[in-house]
């Protein structure tokens, strides 16, 4: 959910990009790390490069926006679940703290009461 403004917004517009060839968490995983490099032209043509992306299906994404709808439509259902701030986890559709111990617990207890 990008909540930080236009830079989380395109952030999350590259990264659904290369979610369609397959590397979503390499582009996430530079982004939450800080990488200011994948906001220039030369930082994201290296990722996609070091990530074997089509270059030029991966820009033409970015430039249309093919994504943005995905984008907003994660932003819109995060604002109607109270989401204020990432990282924020649910397991089975209850908002769990982003804390291993937390997730883990909810993901055991939601896998029992699926048994």
């Amino acid at each position: 959910m990008p909540v930080l403004g236009d830079d989380a917004v395109f952030a999350a517009v590259v990264v659904e990009c290369a979610a369609e060839q397959g590397a979503f968490w390499p582009f996430h995983d530079r982004f939450m790390a800080g990488d200011e490099t994948l906001f220039t032209e030369l930082g994201l043509n290296r990722q996609a490069t070091f990530e074997g992306l089509d270059a030029d299906r991966f820009w033409a994404c970015i430039e249309n926006g093919e994504t943005f709808p995905i984008v907003s439509a994660s932003y819109e259902e995060g604002g109607q679940r109270g989401v204020q701030a990432t990282p924020t986890v649910f397991v089975d559709g209850v908002r769990v703290d982003p804390v291993w111990d937390e997730i883990k617990s909810a993901v055991e207890s939601a896998a029992a009461a699926g048994e």
